[in-house]
């Protein structure tokens, strides 16, 4: 970045993004590949050729330390002990603390950095683009037919001539000036495709519905005769045919699914498809030609609509699928899904603050593989630890994310050039790359619970997120137990009320719908669920059920269930209590650790802690101080007192156990201040040696007494004769 800008070359903002990703790459390269081959060889040629030992020898530009030196050195020494008590000279914990820093440092990091890229990822310009989709197909408007007003089979072919050909198409090949007709900046990718599920008729219990897969002629005759289209300028035997395309890994993963529908489930690779054309002639013949040979008819379970629209400001696909079910009572239903996605993001349209957060997050991941796998390597055992696990699994979960979103840009980047160059009755599939970012999400939902996992084992120090975890450790038994009565209740009512209000109410059509509206109810979710819903089965027994429900469900099982872990709270919090040590907290580790650091940040922000005098001489200060914690020590043993006497006429005599762990604090206290005041006074002893040589010394510090001591030891290590 430097170089570019001062180098004098004036690159574009999208050249010099791609310089800096390639450069990104080139150094995870370096980093992950080249280096541990470059180890790699290094270690080999140290083990077959190790080199010979050089001989030590001194340096002779060694600075020689003087007693000055020494006496500073002493001094910041004697200043570091003054914060030092007997409870930082475990050392035990502080490892413990020291690990837990290293550990916070690294998935703090990692925490914030998925908080900004998730916040930076947000486009809030998605839902509103596909609201206002669906609300433009749903509703009826003057030249258009609204999805919600087909309700007969016969009414299909003149909501796509109104709404989608006289909406999208017109008569230009080119379709430069073509735009929907409701949104001026919205235009249609590519063409729409019709698919069609077809019936065997033969569909008896609660099984799913078998679709057919057999050749028909037109009117859909047996046998199959390919017929000839000479008049015709589109394949008319391809409505007939059931679908027979070549699909890719990629494809069948992604489009292989079921459309959970209204009445049955649909699967999305199977029935007959035909594709209508870039100009509204042309797919009005094909229209006609489909309307008069009886394309839809009574055996017809299910109509899809699939086509992708782009809107030019936004620069937002919008992936739509219009279903229409052919239900056995005469009516069809229909429903819509528009997706809405960004696909043409890329590393030269990123905004910078993006950009930053891409190199962040690649250099926090660098560092945390480096501390998940440097220990794996010298201790192989660490990975049967649980979180270890949980770090490994975090490092593949990203790695598998950065591989989906490089390979939705390479399918994009094919879409978008099979478009370039498609003909008038190619349609163009963005269902692939828009479900590919749907699971890009998806995952990075997952990758966002294991880091806020791993990030509460590390705040475990906090006395708080001790007993989050001790409580649910504790009560997680019994919370099982009381959530499996809940659900049995939630279960019996939800088959209840399906068998006797679902069919005559939209909340209880399906026991799953049933259950999704007993347990709203249960959590306060009362607004859709009225008492007249259920009295389809009589006043007086709906009354019973919905008493019962709001009752038993939503006031006494909840209740239950949050009291016990109130309970499994406290009991927790007095575990805590009875069992703490007396041991320094975390924070006062880290005000002695990083002492130094913190004095450098209140002296930047001049925050530094400064000595009042309060119009009163040192030695009144010092008397006061030390009069007011004399005050306290006596009225604390005095409550001590009352509250011994108290509970002894309530209780009898107080523990041995509590007086003696009293007593050693009190011990331990009074040693600590025994410790503070020899501190205190060798500070003094070496500022009084430092000043004296610094006022009566040479410039190296040393006194005259100094050297006539060195002269005399010199004189009586030399033999007589030659003094």
């Amino acid at each position: 970045m430097v170089i570019w800008k001062f180098s004098g070359f004036d690159h574009e903002a999208r050249k010099f993004k791609t310089i800096l990703v390639a450069f990104l790459l080139v150094m995870l390269f370096q980093f992950l590949i080249f280096d541990p081959l470059k180890f790699l060889v290094l270690a080999i040629d140290a083990a077959c050729w190790p080199k010979l030992q050089r001989p030590l020898v001194p340096d002779p530009k060694a600075k020689r330390h003087t007693r000055m030196d020494y006496l500073n050195l002493r001094l910041r020494s004697l200043r570091s002990q003054l914060m030092i008590t007997s409870g930082h000279r475990n050392e035990e914990l502080n490892l413990k603390y020291r690990t837990i820093v290293r550990e916070l440092w690294v998935y703090g990091k990692l925490f914030l950095i998925h908080l900004f890229l998730n916040l930076a990822m947000v486009n809030r310009l998605l839902y509103f683009n596909g609201e206002s989709i669906t609300n433009l197909l749903n509703y009826k408007h003057a030249d258009s037919i609204g999805l919600s007003h087909v309700l007969f089979l016969h009414q299909v072919y003149p909501f796509i001539e109104h709404t989608l050909l006289n909406g999208f198409l017109l008569n230009d090949h080119h379709r430069k000036s073509a735009h929907w007709v409701l949104v001026n900046n919205t235009k249609l990718l590519g063409v729409i495709q019709m698919r069609l599920l077809r019936n065997t008729g033969e569909h008896y219990g609660l099984n799913e519905p078998i679709y057919t897969d057999k050749e028909y002629s037109e009117g859909w005759s047996l046998p199959y005769v390919r017929e000839p289209y000479t008049n015709k300028y589109w394949s008319i035997y391809l409505p007939w045919l059931p679908m027979s395309k070549s699909y890719s890994f990629w494809e069948r993963f992604f489009l292989n699914i079921r459309q959970h529908g209204y009445f049955a489930s649909y699967p999305e690779m199977k029935g007959y498809a035909v594709t209508l054309q870039s100009r509204r002639d042309d797919s009005m013949k094909v229209l006609t030609y489909l309307y008069e040979k009886n394309w839809l008819d009574d055996r017809t379970a299910a109509f899809f609509l699939d086509f992708t629209l782009y809107n030019v400001d936004a620069n937002i696909f919008s992936v739509v699928t219009l279903r229409f079910e052919n239900l056995p009572y005469g009516i069809i239903h229909s429903s819509m899904y528009v997706n809405s996605v960004s696909l043409t993001d890329t590393v030269e349209t990123l905004p910078w603050y993006r950009m930053i957060c891409l190199f962040a997050y690649a250099i926090i991941w660098l560092e945390l593989g480096m501390t998940v796998i440097v220990p794996l390597w010298f201790e192989p055992k660490r990975l049967k630890k649980f979180w270890v696990k949980v770090d490994i699994l975090i490092l593949i979960l990203s790695m598998i994310v950065a591989t989906l979103m490089a390979l939705r840009i390479g399918v994009v980047s094919k879409l978008l050039d099979v478009l370039e160059m498609a003909s008038t009755h190619d349609f163009i599939d963005f269902r692939i790359p828009a479900r590919l970012t749907e699971l890009i999400f998806i995952l990075l939902g997952f990758l966002v619970c294991l880091v806020t996992l791993r990030f509460w084992k590390v705040m475990q120090f906090a006395s708080i997120f001790q007993i989050f975890t001790k409580t649910l450790s504790m009560a997680w038994k019994a919370l099982f137990s009381t959530a499996c009565v809940i659900c049995i209740f939630m279960f019996a009512f939800g088959i209840a009320i399906v068998s006797i209000n679902g069919n005559n109410n939209e909340n209880f059509r399906t026991l799953l719908h049933g259950m999704a509206t007993v347990i709203c109810f249960a959590f306060g979710f009362t607004s859709h669920v009225a008492p007249s819903d259920l009295f389809n089965g009589g006043t007086w027994l709906g009354i019973l059920i919905y008493g019962l429900m709001a009752f038993t469900i939503a006031i006494l099982l909840t209740n239950v269930f949050v009291s016990i872990l109130n309970n499994y709270f406290k009991a927790a919090k007095e575990v805590r209590d009875r069992n703490r040590k007396d041991q320094i907290t975390f924070w006062e580790f880290l005000s002695v650790e990083y002492a130094d650091t913190i004095k450098t940040v209140r002296e930047a922000f001049r925050c530094e802690r400064k000595y009042r005098r309060k119009n009163r001489t040192v030695a009144e200060n010092i008397k006061r101080k030390m009069d007011l914690q004399a005050a306290a020590v006596i009225s604390a043993r005095v409550k001590r007192g009352r509250g011994y006497r108290s509970a002894r006429e309530r209780k009898g005599a107080e523990t041995e156990d509590e007086a003696e762990e009293y007593e050693r604090k009190a011990q331990a206290q009074h040693i600590d201040r025994i410790s503070r005041t020899y501190t205190i006074a060798a500070i003094l002893q070496t500022q009084m040696e430092i000043a004296e040589r610094r006022m009566f010394g040479d410039k190296d510090g040393n006194l005259h007494s100094d050297e006539e001591s060195d002269d005399g030891a010199m004189e009586q290590d030399l033999p007589r004769q030659y003094v």
